[in-house]
Formats: structure tokens, sequence, C-alpha cells
């Protein structure tokens, strides 16, 4: 039944997880730069598509997975799917920038902005299709609230991200999107063993 919404949206993820290479572009090289030198420059660049990527990926993995166990869909359901492929569709924008511009304030916080909304959108569509019904019955509620749970750590930490790089430094904002990985395993968890 919801086969069309998510073969829609594995195009879309497919698109913004290829354009986001489309800025790793070999620089003009001046007579005295060595390749080491070149590599070097391209770095920021380079992390930025790393990160994308993985943000991305990480990100139609949850659609996936979600859409294993949504098996309706209503107007509104498609609506906040739109508002979701938006930002993936957006994400190779902020990679660019702040591959151009790294450790900036606009760059980092236009970025941290856009990668917590996309796991706000994509915990508003597993609260609305919960509420509405449109979850499969082998679901229980334990397994719904540790979903939802677990889809609150990127936007908390990439929130506070946003504080450190307006009122502290832009790159240690940056630094600080590592305490996603230790903050994940945490809350998995501590949700395990709540549900068990």
């Amino acid at each position: 039944m919801t086969e069309r919404v998510v073969f829609f949206s594995d195009a879309v993820f497919a698109i913004a997880m290829t354009l986001l290479v489309v800025d790793l572009r070999v620089p003009e090289v001046d007579n005295g730069e060595t390749s080491g030198e070149v590599l070097t420059s391209l770095l920021p660049g380079f992390l930025a598509f790393v990160i994308s990527f993985a943000v991305i990926a990480l990100n139609w993995n949850g659609h996936h997975r979600k859409f294993r166990v949504i098996n309706g869909f209503d107007s509104r359901l498609i609506q906040l799917n739109f508002l979701l492929l938006f930002l993936v569709a957006f994400t190779p924008f902020p990679t660019s920038l702040m591959s151009e511009y790294p450790g900036e304030v606009p760059s980092v916080v236009l970025y941290a902005a856009v990668v917590a909304s996309l796991s706000l959108v994509q915990l508003w569509m597993w609260v609305y299709a919960w509420r509405h019904d449109l979850i499969d019955a082998i679901v229980e509620p334990d397994m719904y609230r540790y979903v939802a749970r677990n889809l609150l750590v990127v936007p908390i930490v990439f929130g506070i991200s946003i504080l450190i790089a307006f009122f502290w430094d832009a790159n240690i904002a940056m630094y600080s999107w590592l305490v996603l990985i230790p903050a994940t395993i945490i809350v998995a968890r501590v949700g395990g063993r709540r549900k068990k």
C-alpha cells in the first residue's frame, strides 16, 4: 500500500546522495603546489561529503525501517514525507557551504539545523503514524517509544552544537557532533534494557 511513497522517496534520497559529490572537484594547481597540498586543501570538502553521505544514508535507513511497519498513509503523512524529502534534497547546499566556509558560524549553524530538522521530521512522521493507527499492530508501545527516544538524540546533539557555535566557537560545535556516537549507543542500550 505504501510502495509508491517508498519508491519515490528512495529516488530522492539517491539523487541527493549523488549530488553531494558534485562539489568534490580537483582545484586549479599553482606551479609551486604539490599534490599533498592540493589534497589537504580538499579535506574540508571531503569531510563534509562523508558526514552528509552518512547523514542521508542513516535517514534513508530510518525511513526504510519505518515504512516496513507503516502499512497505511493519508494526505498528512504524505505531506510530512515531502517535508522530509525537501530537507534531504536541500542537504547538498549546506554541505557545500560548510566545505567552502568550514568553521564559520553561519555554515555550521545551517548545517546543524538541517540535520536536526531531518530527525525531527522523522520523529514527527513516526508519532503521527502511531497516533493515526497507520503502524502495523506488531509494533508494541515499548518499541514505539524506543524508536521515538532514539530519534531525539540527533536533534538534541545538533541543537546544542548550534548554541555552542553562537556563544562559543563554531569549530568546537563541529567537534561536538562526535558526541552523537556515544549518545546514540547509551540511549539505545538504556532503552533496550527498559524494553526487556
